[in-house]
């Protein structure tokens, strides 16, 4: 009788294990997704669809604007990053995580942004092109899925 057992493989199934035990393979599948979605929220829409006129919602508006207009605050025409109160929405967007790595958290703090892209969206940024943040959730969500699935797929097979 042998006084030892040779198992051909059990360091790479112990490997494995351990990856999917620390759901790694979910972690990073996780992460992977919310850099694609990332990318997806920073796209701009086309600048000749934002060159139209925007009416005035309020008399209060106009006003604010014609003061911010004067003194400088503000441009016409706006220019994309150039502006001078452009905070450049598209590179702000940053990625963090909770719960170890299984809540991933996609956020912008441009101030303007929940009038852009946000639940408070203006029917101007609607009509020019702009992607609410649940619109861009919504479409990338089977691709996120299939990244998960991948992921796990290709730990399971290693």
């Amino acid at each position: 009788m042998p006084d030892t057992i040779t198992i051909k493989g059990l360091d790479k199934l112990t490997k494995k294990i351990k990856n999917i035990e620390g759901l790694k393979p979910v972690i990073a599948a996780l992460k992977a997704g919310a850099t694609h979605i990332k990318g997806k929220i920073a796209e701009y829409p086309p600048a000749e669809r934002a060159h139209r006129p925007q009416p005035f919602i309020s008399d209060k508006q106009r006003r604010w604007f014609f003061a911010a207009l004067r003194s400088g605050e503000i441009e016409v025409p706006y220019r994309r990053t150039f502006s001078p109160n452009s905070e450049t929405l598209s590179k702000k967007w940053t990625i963090g995580e909770r719960d170890g790595g299984l809540t991933q958290i996609i956020g912008n703090n441009v101030s303007y942004g929940p009038f852009v892209q946000g639940n408070k969206q203006t029917a101007f940024h609607r009509v020019t092109g702009w992607k609410t943040t649940d619109q861009v959730a919504e479409e990338e969500a089977e691709t996120v899925n299939k990244f998960v699935q991948e992921h796990i797929e290709k730990a399971l097979s290693d």
